[in-house]
């Protein structure tokens, strides 16, 4: 990423979809999205940013033949609208450190209900920069246990 693709995006489009198979479930409060950079000089910055829970949706098993896939409960968050301004101010303040040499986006939630001892969940986190584009994958199939 560089200063024009940070600028690019409309933090009021960003998405961020979060699938746990049942039957645990996700709180949907605290939910932040955190931007990551390590800088040419060594330096580090972090920018976290609060999300708000749009709604919850499942998704239904499928057996085929490249395997099963669990029920899932799919949850979707958007920025905060604090987080939209602190993003749009950060875009600004971006342009002063250059193209990072690395940057990583995370995104910390919390369980409501987590599986239960002996047993394995999974959980897919992805991200949506755009209105127009689709999902990616910051994380698919971990195993929660």
């Amino acid at each position: 990423m560089d200063a024009d693709d940070i600028s690019a995006i409309r933090p009021s489009e960003v998405r961020v979809r979060l699938s746990v198979s049942e039957p645990v479930e996700l709180k949907t409060k605290d939910v932040r999205l955190v931007l990551s950079f390590e800088h040419k000089d060594d330096s580090q910055s972090e920018f976290q940013y609060l999300l708000k829970y749009i709604k919850q949706s499942k998704k239904n098993s499928l057996s085929s033949f490249f395997g099963n896939e669990p029920a899932k409960s799919v949850y979707l968050f958007k920025f905060s609208k604090q987080s939209e301004l602190e993003f749009n101010r950060y875009q600004k303040s971006f342009q002063t450190k250059g193209k990072p040499k690395r940057y990583k986006w995370t995104v910390y939630y919390y369980f409501k209900t987590r599986p239960q001892k002996g047993e394995n969940a999974e959980i897919d986190m992805e991200l949506k920069l755009a209105n127009d584009d689709e999902f990616f994958y910051l994380l698919k199939g971990a195993i929660i246990d």
